[in-house]
C-alpha cells in the first residue's frame, strides 16, 4: 500500500439517504457507473461488490467495509491488479451552502509511482458526474452501458 490519495469534493442537491443508497448497492451502482453489477449485498458492511467493463477479463472485486451516514468505504479486492489494497471512500456530510449533500470522494493507498493514476483521477471525475445526475435526478445514466 502507499500513501497517494486521489481527492475530490461535489455537492450534490439529494439528501444523503439517496447518495448512500446509490454507493452501496449493485442495483443503484448500475445506473451511474457500470451497467453491469453484481454481489452479495444490500449495502451492508461486508458486502462484496462486482462491477464489470467492456473488454475487462473480470469484474473489479471490492468489499463494503463501512455504510453509514457518514461514510461510505469500499476495499479494493484482487483485481484489478493496479487498484489491489487501496480504498475507495465516499464522505457524506450536509452541504454548508444548500440544501443537499456533501461529498467527499477518495481513493486512497496508491503506491506514488503507479501509472495508472493520471487515467484514474480524470476517470473518476466523469463518473462521479454520472452519480450526480442520478442522485439529484433518478436518471439512469451509466458511464460504461453495455
Amino acid at each position: 500500500m502507499g500513501d497517494y490519495h486521489i481527492l475530490m469534493q461535489f455537492d450534490l442537491a439529494a439528501d444523503r439517504a439517496t447518495v448512500r443508497r446509490a454507493l452501496a448497492t449493485p442495483g443503484e451502482i448500475a445506473t451511474w457507473w457500470s451497467s453491469r453489477t453484481g454481489g452479495d449485498t444490500d449495502g451492508r458492511v461486508g458486502g462484496r461488490l462486482e462491477v464489470s467493463f467492456p473488454d475487462g477479463p473480470q469484474p473489479f472485486e471490492f468489499e463494503i467495509t463501512r455504510s453509514d451516514d457518514e461514510r461510505v468505504e469500499w476495499r479494493t479486492g484482487g483485481f484489478p491488479p493496479w487498484w489491489a489494497g487501496t480504498t475507495i471512500r465516499w464522505d457524506l456530510a450536509d452541504n454548508p451552502d444548500a440544501a443537499g449533500t456533501r461529498l467527499l470522494f477518495s481513493h486512497r493507498d496508491y503506491d506514488p509511482e503507479n501509472p495508472v493514476i493520471p487515467i484514474v483521477t480524470p476517470a473518476w471525475g466523469q463518473i462521479i458526474l454520472r452519480l450526480k445526475t442520478r442522485a439529484e435526478t433518478g436518471a439512469r445514466n451509466p458511464f460504461f452501458d453495455f
